[in-house]
């Protein structure tokens, strides 16, 4: 990720805010583009909301399912390669920030992280909250329509979402239990959350779920909620809310039309799901943005 407009990529990775301490794009790569499986290493140190769900795999480490309810992290420079998982490919809102206050942020979790400002992030991805993730929206929003963004406002907005999606990393890591979770459960819990991002507008069942991923709805269920912190249920109803947010940016869609495309049973469902997630209602997140 990030390219500046010579690249011959520029119509992929575009930079749409830049500041001394902060750089802020987007990266819309269809599955069909020569970059999509190797883009190079990264050039600076981020973290990336996905709109899309794609499979990431960091040079080293195990592959995961980035969906949007997943923070992925990258260090400067590094190596790490897509498989698709959506057909519209792998897109992203993406948020550099100096790799000194990345680790600040983080030693206040992790004191050792000050001393490695040249790769802070120690993980591949973390959880998403819906509040960070609807203000990452809306802050985006903002500096690709501002003429002039406020770059007080977008500086501590990027770095207050920054400790609180790293918090919720760090957390999830302190919460798992010892020893090391054992790779077919690891590899269970990605291939449901794989199942998930590709048929997540669907009435799906425990049984295809775990049909799907080889396993036991009963073991599948356990270790999911054990790993994720959601339920499966939970977990793809926050896919559909984030989904959401596209829609409701489209002028002249009803709200009926978007609850029944995303697979809620009614308008009053799903505009109750959604005030119970992001703190607002549908109506007021789309005159927002």
């Amino acid at each position: 990720m990030s390219v500046h407009a010579g690249s011959p990529r520029h119509h992929i990775d575009v930079v749409v805010f830049e500041s001394p301490l902060v750089r802020v794009g987007r990266w819309r790569c269809p599955a069909d583009n020569p970059v999509f499986f190797d883009s190079g290493p990264t050039s600076d140190a981020l973290f990336a909301f996905p709109r899309e769900s794609v499979w990431i795999e960091h040079a080293g480490r195990a592959p995961f399912v980035a969906d949007a309810n997943t923070v992925t992290y990258y260090n400067k420079g590094q190596v790490y390669t897509r498989r698709k998982l959506s057909v519209r490919g792998d897109q992203c809102e993406w948020f550099a920030v100096a790799p000194a206050v990345i680790a600040e942020t983080l030693s206040a979790h992790e004191p050792a992280a000050i001393d490695r400002p040249d790769s802070p992030f120690p993980f591949t991805h973390g959880p998403s909250d819906p509040e960070s993730y609807l203000r990452q929206r809306m802050m985006f929003h903002h500096v690709s329509q501002e003429a002039t963004p406020d770059r007080l406002f977008v500086e501590e907005a990027i770095l207050s979402i920054l400790g609180d999606v790293t918090a919720l990393a760090y957390a999830r890591d302190a919460a798992r239990p010892t020893p090391r979770p054992r790779r077919r459960d690891v590899d269970l819990v990605e291939g449901a959350r794989d199942v998930i991002a590709r048929r997540f507008t669907e009435n799906l069942s425990l049984a295809d779920v775990a049909g799907d991923v080889g396993a036991s709805i009963f073991h599948l269920a356990r270790v999911f909620k054990a790993r994720t912190g959601f339920s499966l249920h939970a977990y793809r109803n926050q896919l559909r809310l984030r989904a959401a947010l596209d829609r409701l940016r489209q002028p002249g869609v009803d709200l009926i039309e978007i609850a029944l495309d995303l697979g809620f049973s009614s308008h009053s469902h799903f505009t109750e799901t959604f005030r119970r997630s992001f703190g607002m209602t549908p109506s007021a997140v789309r005159e927002t943005l």
